[in-house]
C-alpha cells in the first residue's frame, strides 16, 4: 500500500477564512495523505464577510482531468465538498467515472443546507443534482438538514428516537451510498454523529459534548478528518469519532483563544499535531 495515499478533493477555496480546501489540505497532510486539490471556485474570503470576489473555475475542471488521464495519474480516493452549481455536480460525476474504482472510496459531503434551509444560492435544482451525486458515493456525510432535503422531507427539529434515526439512515442508503455519516442531529446535551452501514444494516454513533456556539468551516474540518482517517485504514466509526472529537476540540480552543470571535474559522494550525499518526 502507498504509505502516502493521494486524495482528489473537489471543492472551493477561500484565501481568507478557514474552510473547504484550506482546511482539507493541512488536515489530510497531518494524517499522512497527499491532498490533490481541484478548486471549483476561488474566493478572496469566505461568504460570512460582507464583501467578496471570486473566480468560477467550472470551465477549467475537465481540462485538468484530461491532462491527468494523459499523464496516467490516479488517486486513492475522491472527496467532494461545496459545489456551486448543478453543472459542477455533473463534472464531479464525470470525474468519479474516470478516476473512481471499487477499491478506492468516494466520499461526498452534499454541502448545500443547514439549520433547516438551503444556502441562499441554491434551489431544488441543486437538490436533485445532489441526489444523483450521492448515488455514486461509498460514503456520504450530510448534516441533518441536508439529509432531509435529499429525502424531500420537511425540516423537523424535535429529538429523534434511535429507531427513527435508523429508519432515516436506511432511507438515505436507499438513494445509493453504502455508508452514511450524518451530523447535526437535534440534541440537548451531546453532539451526535450517526454511522450507518447499508450492507450490514448496522447503526453506530459517535458523540462529543454539545457546544453552545457555531463556527464557519466546521463541517469541512469534520469531513477532512473523516476522509483522511478512512483512507489511512480506520473504520468508519473510528474515523467519525476522531473527526467529531477534533472538530469539537478546535471549536473550544478557538473560542477561548479568540474571545469568541470565530469569523475566520477555527485555529486548526495549533492542533494539527493531534492528528499525526503515532509511531
Amino acid at each position: 500500500m502507498n504509505p502516502v495515499p493521494s486524495i482528489l478533493s473537489i471543492q472551493d477555496m477561500s484565501a481568507v477564512g478557514r474552510c473547504s480546501l484550506t482546511v482539507f489540505i493541512p488536515i489530510v497532510s497531518a494524517l499522512g495523505c497527499q491532498a490533490v486539490p481541484l478548486p471549483t471556485a476561488v474566493f478572496c474570503n469566505h461568504l460570512d464577510y460582507p464583501h467578496f470576489a471570486f473566480n468560477d473555475e467550472t470551465p477549467h475542471l475537465l481540462s485538468f482531468a484530461d491532462c491527468w488521464e494523459k499523464n496516467a495519474i490516479t488517486f486513492n480516493a475522491i472527496q467532494s465538498g461545496f459545489l456551486a452549481s448543478p453543472e459542477q455536480v455533473d463534472i464531479v460525476l464525470e470525474l468519479i467515472r474516470r478516476f473512481g474504482n471499487r477499491q478506492h472510496p468516494v466520499i461526498v459531503d452534499p454541502a448545500m443546507a443547514d439549520d433547516g434551509h438551503l444556502y441562499s444560492i441554491f434551489d431544488d435544482t441543486m437538490v436533485r443534482a445532489m441526489r444523483k451525486l450521492v448515488s455514486q458515493a461509498d460514503v456520504i456525510k450530510p448534516n441533518y438538514t441536508e439529509a432531509l432535503f435529499l429525502l424531500d422531507r420537511p425540516y423537523d427539529d424535535r429529538l429523534l428516537s434511535k429507531d427513527e434515526i435508523h429508519a432515516l439512515c436506511r432511507d438515505l442508503a436507499a438513494l445509493g451510498p453504502s455508508n452514511i455519516v450524518m451530523s447535526g442531529l437535534p440534541a440537548e446535551h451531546e453532539c451526535l454523529v450517526t454511522v450507518y452501514n447499508k450492507d450490514k444494516d448496522i447503526l453506530q454513533f459517535a458523540s462529543t459534548p454539545l457546544l453552545p456556539y457555531k463556527a464557519h468551516g466546521t463541517g469541512d474540518i469534520f469531513t477532512a478528518v473523516l476522509t483522511g482517517s478512512v483512507v489511512k485504514g480506520d473504520t468508519l466509526r473510528t474515523a467519525a469519532q476522531k473527526a467529531a472529537s477534533f472538530t469539537t476540540k478546535a471549536m473550544q480552543f478557538s473560542y477561548d483563544a479568540l474571545d469568541g470571535n470565530l469569523r475566520d474559522g477555527l485555529l486548526i494550525e495549533a492542533l494539527l499535531s493531534d492528528l499525526v499518526p503515532r509511531q
